[in-house]
């Protein structure tokens, strides 16, 4: 991992960010040991747990992030959580 970063809109809503070397690094994290754990626990718990993924030269800031993940599944942006 190159690069890994969390930020929380409100006590209700957070965001994690992981930066990779490439996909195949990312998927192997992904599907294995503790992280598929908790990714099975925040389904249960969680009522959106979603993923964006894209190749990129530079890390990409929250702002583009979040952009990014609300254009995907259709959702507006709140411009006050950016």
């Amino acid at each position: 991992m190159l690069h890994s970063d969390l930020t929380r809109d409100s006590w209700r809503v957070g965001w994690t960010m992981s930066v990779w070397e490439n996909k195949d690094r990312m998927l192997e994290y992904r599907n294995q040991g503790n992280h598929a754990k908790a990714m099975r626990i925040a389904r249960r718990i969680g009522d959106e747990v979603e993923a964006v993924h894209w190749d990129a030269e530079t890390i990409p800031s929250w702002e583009e992030a979040k952009i990014r993940l609300h254009q995907k599944y259709g959702r507006e942006i709140d411009q006050n959580k950016r």
